[in-house]
Order: structure tokens, then C-alpha cells, then sequence
């Protein structure tokens, strides 16, 4: 009779393991393919940024070109910096929320099978 519980809770015991390990694959390849969707926003914001950038440079670059005395090159310099300055601030603050976005996004799968949300092991 000992044996036949024995037996039993083993059983309990291996269906429950393997119960576990399928929601652990299930919630680490969710967490992969949120982490993988959030990376490419971010390198869609970079490449966006990259291109802002270059076209910005090359606006200043004709626009220098054009310039009629040193003042006005002096002008030009002072507002295309200003603008570059502000344009990265805010380059900056979206990549930076784009990798808080990701970080957060690929673990919170994770998270629930060890924050007591998950199946609980026996």
C-alpha cells in the first residue's frame, strides 16, 4: 500500500516537473520574442536618429556655403549647434525609453514564474 502512494506521488511529482518545464519554455520564448521585437524599435529609433543627423549636416553644410560674411557664418554655427543639441537631447530621451521599454517588456514573462504568479513546483 506504501508503495503504490509512493509510486503515485512520484507520478504527481514528474507531471508536475514536466507541467513546469513546458510554461518555463513557453515564457522564455515569449520573453525572447518580446526582446527581439523591442530591439528592433530600437534600432529603427537609431537608424531614424542616424538619418536626422546626416540630414541636419548637410542642411548646415549648404546653408554654410551660403553664408555672405563671417557673422553670418558665426549665426549660422551658433543655431545649427543649438538645434543639434536639442534634436540629441530628445534622440536621447527616446532611445533611453526604448531600452527601458525593452528591458522591462523581455523579462516580464519571466518574472511571473518567480514573483509567485507561475506554477509553483511540488
Amino acid at each position: 500500500m506504501q508503495d503504490r502512494r509512493t509510486e503515485k506521488k512520484a507520478s504527481e511529482t514528474i507531471r508536475d516537473l514536466g507541467a513546469n518545464a513546458r510554461e518555463a519554455a513557453s515564457r522564455t520564448q515569449e520573453s525572447t520574442s518580446l526582446a527581439a521585437e523591442a530591439f528592433r524599435d530600437y534600432q529603427l529609433r537609431l537608424v531614424s536618429a542616424a538619418q536626422d543627423n546626416a540630414n541636419a549636416f548637410f542642411e548646415y553644410a549648404q546653408d554654410a556655403l551660403q553664408a555672405r560674411s563671417v557673422s553670418d557664418l558665426i549665426e549660422l554655427s551658433t543655431s545649427h549647434t543649438r538645434r543639434q543639441f536639442e534634436m540629441m537631447s530628445e534622440q536621447a530621451r527616446e532611445l533611453a525609453a526604448s531600452v527601458q521599454r525593452m528591458a522591462a517588456g523581455s523579462t516580464r514573462p519571466l518574472t511571473g514564474m518567480f514573483g509567485g504568479q507561475g506554477p509553483q513546483m511540488s
